[in-house]
């Protein structure tokens, strides 16, 4: 009997709730809204997290009448957008997409026959995100040197896929069980960016993912720079570098509580972190902020000395004739 209601569930169609984010982008909004509506398959819900527009935002999102939810909330960020989405959501699954991107009409529907085909084995299933013409027209897969065999590749242990150099998933072409986005306390409010890397590196390690050939996203060019993450916190800058120390720091005192890395993969996160440091301490010094240079130097040395190591080797053979 129990083996037949689990096959009951496993039959029914996954219950999807969307969740887009936005921040004074009315000129793009509706045509986000309008992907999620045009799906071959449709959500349980589409909800809109207005993050404290000032434009006309809110016009734009009165003009779906009942079609979508609309959250309205003081401005706190991406992540809290997405965190309060997810909270007030009834779906079993969520996906999230940004209000200046746009799924393939097919997205959920190859999510859900993904979910269906793997009976719903993974936490997390992902596609892949293709880039505007005016960024290059590439996708993130090739980008990343990521490919699978059919529509559908199940991984069992996903570290190795989040420990890749660049990712091959985003937040807007992926969706997951809401129970796991709980397990692993949602997106980190504090992180101004790389929230979406320390959410996978949380998602991945040690849990079931599935990448999902079909589908997908278009990643949307945004024509104002000052609303765009990726441009206000370039790698290098000291928001990036504050943003990656943290996220690396609280992965691997993760790791080392439940026990879920092999020794060379937490080895290879102590050595992104002991990097992130060393560059921090870096910009210290070049900003006269000796003691936090001093700090960051020693931080990086005992987290992973050979890293610093390294560095010192490199500089020293730039130097040389």
């Amino acid at each position: 009997m129990a083996k037949s209601r689990v096959m009951v569930i496993l039959a029914a169609p996954p219950s999807f709730s969307v969740v887009i984010p936005t921040y004074n982008r009315a000129n793009l909004v509706g045509r986000a809204i309008d992907s999620a509506l045009a799906q071959t398959i449709g959500a349980t819900e589409i909800i809109v997290v207005d993050d404290g527009s000032t434009d006309d935002t809110q016009a734009i999102l009165q003009s779906y009448s009942d079609r979508i939810r609309i959250i309205r909330q003081a401005n706190a960020g991406c992540s809290a957008a997405r965190n309060h989405g997810v909270r007030v959501s009834r779906g079993e699954w969520v996906a999230f997409l940004d209000s200046d991107d746009t799924w393939a009409p097919d997205h959920l529907e190859s999510m859900a026959d993904a979910i269906r085909s793997t009976e719903g084995r993974a936490d997390l299933y992902f596609s892949d995100s293709r880039f505007d013409a005016a960024e290059g027209g590439s996708t993130l897969w090739s980008s990343s040197g990521f490919a699978i065999d059919g529509n559908t590749a199940l991984e069992a242990d996903g570290t190795r896929w989040v420990l890749s150099p660049r990712q091959p998933m985003k937040l807007q072409c992926s969706v997951f069980r809401r129970e796991l986005f709980e397990a692993i306390g949602g997106l980190d409010e504090s992180l101004r960016t790389r929230e979406d890397t320390h959410f996978f590196l949380k998602a991945g390690i040690g849990r079931p993912l599935c990448a999902v050939r079909s589908g997908g996203v278009e990643i949307g060019f945004e024509d104002d720079p000052n609303n765009r993450l990726t441009l206000a916190f370039p790698p290098g800058e000291r928001t990036y570098l504050e943003a990656t120390v943290h996220l690396y720091a609280d992965v691997v005192r993760r790791a080392r509580r439940n026990g879920a890395l092999a020794p060379d993969e937490l080895a290879e996160l102590k050595d992104r972190l002991a990097a992130a440091q060393l560059r921090l301490a870096r910009l210290d010094l070049r900003d006269g902020r000796l003691c936090a240079f001093v700090w960051g130097v020693a931080a990086g040395t005992m987290t992973s000395p050979r890293i610093p190591a390294g560095m010192i080797r490199r500089r020293l053979r730039r130097l040389m004739p």
